[in-house]
């Protein structure tokens, strides 16, 4: 039996499956046995099923059912259905603002859980993921930005013991944005992790503001306007764009995404130029944009 005809049995539901570009099922229907519309998340992974539900009971009461389905080995969590709609037309100033306040009261109102992945030692994941690499030459621009980051360990760790004391969403970009009963709202909690809350905001304004300053700038006051700081050092800011760097290039040695890899070759010029190694002035240009002083 597919999880498909399996959901809709066991949920009395009219189930049809969203295309999603997460590895997770996603399904949405009307449901006989909640007398609602349901929305059905199938996680292949027990702790992002585990995150998903507990940052959804901080948030809301959207949680209607959880189990583990053994036959297939997965994990389900059914939710009362929010129908989202995709935000339209390009990235305003007005728009970054919202942005900015809507991740600001995700970090001030999820707070740790049982099981949150800590995002920790990450100097030595840093040298493992990559040492893991296939690519000889990003291979080595890695290690060689890590030895320049290396020399300042002691006070990029110092900086994040001190301030990695944020319930991160994981994975910030437009399409985690949606508008929901007329209102701006996140949405997708499966990569919720402790850190500092500069981390949410680099893969957004890298991928989707493409490094307009005007839209950096609109964010950061929207962020700000609820009371929220970034109050880590320039230091471990860049050190911050660089592991994230590394999360690129993996993903897209496994899945070719040439523009996202390109992305994450933006993120190691920042790097680069923070370090004073090889600069250019767009580099420069991209490093006082993104990297902010206390």
């Amino acid at each position: 039996m597919t999880i498909e005809k399996f959901l809709q049995e066991k949920l009395q539901a009219d189930l049809t499956k969203i295309t999603h570009e997460s590895q997770n099922s996603t399904f949405v229907g009307d449901s006989a046995k909640f007398k609602q519309k349901i929305f059905v998340k199938v996680f292949a992974q027990k702790g992002k099923f585990l995150t998903e539900k507990a940052v959804n009971e901080q948030l809301n009461t959207r949680v209607l059912d959880s189990f583990a389905v053994k036959q297939t080995q997965q994990f389900v969590l059914v939710m009362k259905d929010l129908a989202p709609t995709d935000i339209k037309g390009q990235i305003t100033s007005d728009l970054a603002f919202k942005m900015g306040i809507q991740l600001a009261r995700f970090h001030q109102t999820v707070k740790p859980f049982s099981g949150i992945y800590l995002n920790n030692r990450l100097f030595e994941k840093a040298k493992f993921d990559s040492n893991s690499l296939q690519n000889e030459e990003i291979k080595s621009r890695l290690l060689q930005v890590l030895a320049l980051f290396t020399v300042r360990k002691a006070d990029i760790a110092e900086d994040l013991t001190a301030h990695a004391t944020t319930v991160l969403h994981g994975d910030v970009g437009l399409r985690n944005y949606k508008i929901v009963g007329g209102h701006l709202s996140l949405i997708d909690f499966e990569r919720a992790r402790m850190g500092v809350n500069y981390q949410d905001f680099i893969k957004l304004f890298y991928q989707d503001f493409r490094l307009n300053q005007g839209l950096i700038t609109s964010f950061i006051s929207g962020y700000q306007e609820c009371g929220e700081e970034v109050v880590v050092t320039p230091l471990t800011q860049a050190f911050l764009i660089f592991i994230t760097a590394i999360g690129i290039m993996k993903y897209t040695e496994k899945i070719v995404d040439e523009p996202f890899k390109e992305i994450g070759k933006q993120m190691l010029a920042t790097c680069f130029s923070f370090l004073g190694v090889g600069s250019h002035d767009s580099d420069k240009a991209n490093m006082h944009a993104l990297i902010f002083t206390n």
